[in-house]
């Protein structure tokens, strides 16, 4: 029940302030709507995949730490592989609201507008997301979304009865970077994990 009285209320105060938005900011949002939902379908199979790769790596990790007797190889293995599972589950957990975040590119768009419109400056806040216009591949929409948002003082703000923007708020700061972040990390996972665990599994089979 609670939840649900959540969303309702998220709902409710999406809808009640999306009179607020102008129609110059909506055309914008809707236009960056798009081409963020596009960017978000482009690294969809991508992501999972440097999402997928690092598993069992980390698993073997896992596996080296129970069935080690040295207590620095259990030790190692161990904390191995419990940051690499942490970071895997975060940037999993991200890359799963965001992919919600654009079903509904409406309800996306509107919240952008919304974005835009309770910034301290609306009329930079409306720029910086109409220069996403014309941007290429996945990956460098998101960088530039970044980078836009760098020293512009621009966020979702929150809403009176909402905590904030349910689908929006993950293109804007501080999550944007956070999801780069993560992305970069999920990405590092891969390499040395496979690493750590072919050394470790040599070390454990010499002993």
């Amino acid at each position: 029940m609670g939840i649900g009285n959540t969303g309702r209320r998220v709902n409710a105060a999406v809808g009640s302030m999306a009179g607020r938005v102008d129609g110059h900011t909506l055309e914008v949002a809707n236009h960056a709507a798009r081409v963020l939902t596009l960017a978000v379908r482009v690294l969809r199979w991508p992501t999972l995949v440097v999402l997928v790769l690092a598993w069992p790596f980390i698993a073997g990790l896992a596996v080296i730490s129970v069935a080690a007797d040295d207590t620095w190889l259990k030790v190692v293995a161990g904390v191995l592989a419990v940051l690499g599972g942490a970071i895997s589950a975060a940037f999993g957990f991200r890359r799963n609201r965001i992919l919600t975040a654009v079903q509904d590119e409406e309800e996306f768009a509107t919240e952008l507008g919304i974005a835009v419109a309770l910034s301290d400056d609306v009329g930079e806040a409306r720029l910086a997301l109409g220069q996403l216009a014309g941007t290429g591949g996945g990956a460098r929409v998101f960088s530039r979304l970044k980078g836009l948002w760098r020293g512009l003082g621009v966020g979702p703000g929150v809403l009176q009865g909402a905590n904030d923007l349910p689908r929006a708020k993950w293109f804007f700061p501080p999550k944007i970077g956070t999801t780069i972040t993560l992305f970069f990390a999920a990405l590092w996972v891969v390499p040395v994990s496979f690493v750590s665990c072919l050394l470790l599994a040599i070390a454990l089979a010499a002993r």
